[in-house]
């Protein structure tokens, strides 16, 4: 990857930790559950400068959760267990999805 590649691409995942961000600093935080790389959206029409979307909410609680539904390749390892998990998850997902080589 060359510098402008990397540049890009640290543009994009900003962007979507802001979307998560958002998302956790509601009150109650919300908690995806479902984050991957296809429920991450380009948008057509940009608004306010955000050009990606989350989507794909039918997962999403808004409470501490311990089911382990979601794709198993980016869910934490305490989701598994049946342990009452946090907004945490979220984080250890999109870990997975910047560490992925595309």
């Amino acid at each position: 990857m060359n510098s402008i590649e990397f540049y890009i691409s640290c543009h994009i995942f900003k962007e979507i930790l802001e979307c998560v961000q958002y998302l956790h600093e509601l009150n109650p935080p919300v908690i995806h559950r479902d984050l991957k790389p296809d429920n991450i959206l380009v948008a057509k029409t940009v608004r306010n400068g955000r050009f990606f979307k989350i989507c794909d909410f039918g997962l999403a609680t808004v409470h501490q959760h311990s089911s382990d539904k979601g794709d198993l390749r980016y869910q934490a390892p305490e989701v598994g267990q049946g342990v009452v998990y946090n907004h945490m998850i979220d984080v250890y997902t999109l870990k997975c999805i910047q560490t992925m080589k595309l």
